[in-house]
């Protein structure tokens, strides 16, 4: 097996079941949905809400006040993966990338930014809240956080940021940009989200929502953090790989109708598949019909395959924008998993993890 192939030496979960691999794994195994009514601070309705998250003795409690939801569950995931990597808290000397994906990151920063401005004018816009108002805020705090100083970005991709990230990261490491790469992906529930959803029509009212059924799906928060690395080096340091990245592929569709989304998922899981048949397939169906089509006309041509499962149906939608595949690819211990990650709008991505190891 080639030394130079990029492999996951890292995981860290953020998740509405619970921190941690262990709960993830119980979650995903029992296939039990983590939704539950979201608290009045929030919206009305039902999500995936982190609501048992406790970062004490991981955030130190001045930076946590400072800290909207995705920043706080980002640097806990990334504590973890840190951890799992046998990598010191503070990453002295080392040549370490960040790559971040969020779809709603600083959002909920600037709703509690503008609403008390809309009321009492300019003396009600908070300046502490402020640097948490950019999509980036998270990867600043991260950095800080762990002396992360090697190249970084975000990533907004809707649906499918975190793989972008992914992309990003794969990327650095082949041009010798960095050493090893943290790849984030973040995401918090905050009440005027719920109230654009819900006026858009894009909420599951009745029931949990279905694999490929088109009737709406219910929001998730919280974080995956995944540490990459060559398997040279992850195994010169004594490091567990998790997985090896054999593939990630993105199309672009040629434009922004069905036809054409379906065309560009279909090519980018066939590449990122190859000849083989997978021995698992994590789904990225939410249970919104303009993601949800896309998936079940390529699963209809592959019967042979085995059947997906889905972790947004478990752990909702928006919870890391995608990294809630690659974290369920990870759990299921198979010789290779096929990931696809099929979005509302823009590239659609595959990817393919093997060697995996819990």
């Amino acid at each position: 097996m080639s030394g130079d192939a990029i492999v996951i030496s890292g995981l860290g979960l953020v998740l509405a079941c619970g921190d941690g691999l262990e709960v993830a794994r119980r979650s995903w195994v029992s296939d039990q949905a983590c939704f539950s009514p979201l608290p009045p601070n929030l919206g009305v309705g039902r999500g995936a809400v982190c609501a048992a998250f406790n970062p004490v003795g991981i955030i130190p409690p001045m930076q946590l006040r400072r800290l909207d939801r995705p920043s706080r569950f980002a640097w806990a995931a990334a504590h973890q993966a840190l951890s799992d990597a046998g990598l010191d808290a503070r990453l002295q000397g080392e040549r370490i990338g960040l790559a971040v994906g969020t779809l709603s990151g600083g959002s909920e920063a600037s709703e509690v930014f503008m609403r008390p401005y809309f009321e009492r004018g300019p003396e009600g816009a908070s300046p502490m809240v402020f640097p948490n108002c950019v999509a980036n805020a998270a990867s600043g705090h991260v950095a800080l956080a762990f002396g992360i100083k090697g190249p970084s970005g975000t990533q907004l991709e809707r649906e499918n940021a975190t793989f972008a990230a992914l992309d990003q990261g794969l990327r650095w490491l082949r041009r010798g940009a960095a050493d090893a790469v943290l790849v984030l992906g973040t995401d918090g529930l905050f009440p005027l989200q719920l109230e654009l959803l819900r006026r858009t029509g894009r909420l599951c009212v009745q029931g949990d929502p279905l694999a490929h059924g088109g009737t709406g799906y219910l929001p998730g928060e919280g974080a995956q953090a995944f540490l990459l690395e060559t398997r040279d080096r992850a195994e010169a340091r004594g490091a567990k790989v998790r997985a090896e990245v054999a593939a990630l592929v993105c199309v672009a569709p040629k434009d922004a109708s069905p036809a054409a989304r379906t065309e560009a998922l279909a090519l980018a899981v066939a590449e990122a598949a190859g000849e083989q048949v997978p021995a698992a397939w994590v789904g990225g169906s939410n249970g919104s019909r303009r993601v949800d089509d896309l998936e079940a006309a390529w699963a209809a041509q592959h019967p042979r395959w085995p059947a997906p499962r889905f972790p947004k149906l478990l752990w909702g939608e928006f919870c890391g924008v995608g990294g809630q595949l690659l974290a369920a690819a990870l759990l299921e211990e198979r010789g290779s998993v096929l990931v696809s990650g099929p979005a509302s709008a823009g590239c659609q991505y595959a990817a393919l993890l093997k060697d995996i190891m819990f």
